[in-house]
């Protein structure tokens, strides 16, 4: 009889077990799924790549990191401070080995590993079996932090990334594992190296101390591993003049940035729809938990409020730091979330009894098996018909303009709008400089963002005067901007190519009677976005 027993209560254990695996295992296909699908869906290419290219293969040709800019031939501040260098050698690296599916993957890689962490930190909460394992939840999350991690290729995926891992590091700390400490000024100085937003990190550091300060629970940890964090940055290519950067950068106004714009909640309601729909389940689910608990103030977890709060403030001052909201929602918000549910569903039994217990676990299997199979299904027929490609799309990049030059064997002082000057820098230096692009914080002096910008977009009558100031001989212009209008009157100016988006005009008195007519659209030129001219015979006239 007892043997008996035995095998059946093994059995049931058994069961058990593989019944947890299997829900691991549909959770996380499912949650790759989600993050590949999106990733290859949204496959258009970031405009600042290019730079980044350019600073890459740069790198690995003459194995030093530039100090000051050579594409531009405009004023530059005398001091280039490139806090994504070190993104640049990654993305470069990549593209160059690997091409597109290198850089995709990388894309999966980031969104997917950040999902993966916000569901360790979610399990650290609440050790209960799968209590950290429903779906719905991450796709919420994911919704919003999508846009800023897994829409195109950014150096700022890596600050994300990171934040996402030092909040993890940081509730295991809490948890008493302080040998991770030791993990953490490393971290910093990684991050550092890749992208500016490594004070977000120090800021979480900072949070946490007085967090636990306000718990009163030891918090001078915190405070003491803050001090090699802040110092470990000056180990990058600049020393302290990066932090002189950064100041300046944290604290400059980019009024004409979308990016950099306030998040408008009262706007269009499809308008940051990711981030409406996480900022109402974020207010609802506090309300609720805290409705409920009634929780003295001792009681509170003040990191939990400070992080939220926090990033709360960034996502609403700037679009750009959305993500931050989502990724910290994701890791203190689950529980909160579905405590709403918990709480009905205790209602049910409460009024049906054993009756109402039975629906509601036949209610969840049938969720998760309806929910697992559509994601399984429609998935992998989307991965199959998304292409892995990364495009530079000719409705919104000027790529017949810059074809038409290159092929033309055109060169000179180039002028074009900020975003396609990167791309301008990629393909046709050093047989063309440029006069602005995306890295204006970094390398122009605000006089000539305003004196540049003034005229591709406004045509300001002064700032056209730099035309001739700074020898400008070809210029790449928005045939939807005005200046591309008020150039067809110039006399001194001829327009010798059109393409869907872009304009390419000349020096009248330089203007040839006939030209090569590129077929911009050949899917050569398109497979080959990640071929340049950039070589070390040039670099080296530069570098000296």
């Amino acid at each position: 009889m007892l043997f008996i027993t035995g095998v059946y209560r093994i059995k049931i254990h058994v069961l058990g077990y593989r019944k947890n695996v299997m829900k691991k295992f549909a959770f996380y296909l499912s949650t790759f799924i989600l993050v590949w699908v999106y990733c290859t869906k949204f496959n258009s290419v970031d405009w600042d790549l290019w730079a980044r290219l350019a600073v890459g293969k740069i790198f690995f040709l003459s194995g030093t990191v530039l100090k000051h800019d050579i594409f531009a031939y405009t004023p530059v501040k005398s001091l280039w401070i490139d806090h994504e260098w070190g993104s640049s050698v990654i993305f470069y690296y990549i593209s160059h080995y690997f091409g597109d599916a290198g850089l995709m993957i990388l894309k999966v890689f980031i969104s997917f590993t950040i999902l993966f962490l916000i569901n360790r930190i979610v399990k650290l909460q609440n050790p209960r079996i799968n209590a950290h394992l429903n779906i719905g939840f991450y796709a919420i999350i994911y919704l919003l932090i999508f846009m800023g991690i897994g829409s195109t290729v950014r150096c700022q995926q890596f600050t994300f990334l990171l934040f996402t891992l030092l909040i993890y590091l940081l509730e295991r700390i809490r948890r008493g594992e302080n040998k991770l400490l030791f993990i953490i000024p490393p971290v910093i100085m990684l991050w550092a190296n890749l992208h500016g937003g490594f004070v977000s990190g120090l800021g979480l550091l900072l949070i946490y101390g007085i967090g636990e300060f306000l718990n009163k629970k030891p918090g001078k940890k915190y405070f003491i591993v803050l001090v090699p964090s802040v110092l470990v940055t000056l180990i990058n290519p600049y020393g302290i003049d990066y932090w002189f950067y950064i100041v300046h950068a944290i604290t400059m106004k980019r009024p004409s940035i979308i990016e950099w714009m306030p998040t408008d909640l009262m706007g269009p309601i499809l308008n940051w729809k990711g981030y409406k729909i996480v900022f109402l389940v974020s207010v609802v689910s506090i309300i609720f938990t805290l409705f409920k608990n009634r929780p003295k103030y001792r009681e509170l977890d003040k990191v939990k409020y400070l992080v939220l709060l926090s990033t709360l403030y960034l996502s609403l001052k700037h679009i750009k730091h959305q993500p931050f909201f989502g990724i910290a929602a994701g890791c203190f918000l689950y529980h909160d979330f579905y405590s709403m549910f918990y709480a009905l569903g205790d209602y049910i039994v409460a009024i049906f009894g054993e009756a109402g217990n039975k629906i509601l676990k036949c209610i969840a299997i049938g969720k998760d098996i309806i929910l697992y199979t559509f994601i399984f299904i429609a998935g992998g027929i989307l991965i199959y018909s998304n292409q892995v490609k990364i495009t530079v799309p000719v409705n919104s990049y000027p790529v017949g303009s810059i074809e038409f030059i290159r092929q033309n064997n055109l060169s000179g002082n180039l002028a074009t709008i900020f975003h396609w000057g990167s791309y301008a820098t990629w393909k046709l230096y050093p047989r063309c400089r440029i006069a602005l692009d995306g890295r204006y914080e970094e390398v122009y002096p605000d006089n000539t963002v305003h004196m540049v910008s003034g005229f591709i977009y406004d045509y300001d009558k002064d700032s056209y005067n730099f035309i001739k100031k700074y020898h400008t001989d070809i210029l790449v212009l928005d045939r939807f901007n005005e200046s591309f209008v008020k150039i067809l009157k110039d006399k001194n100016w001829k327009l010798v190519f059109e393409d869907e988006m872009s304009g390419v005009f000349v020096q009248a008195k330089k203007a040839k009677k006939h030209y090569i007519k590129p077929v911009y659209t050949n899917e050569s030129i398109i497979r080959d976005k990640y071929k340049s001219s950039i070589n070390i015979n040039d670099l080296r006239r530069y570098l000296k």
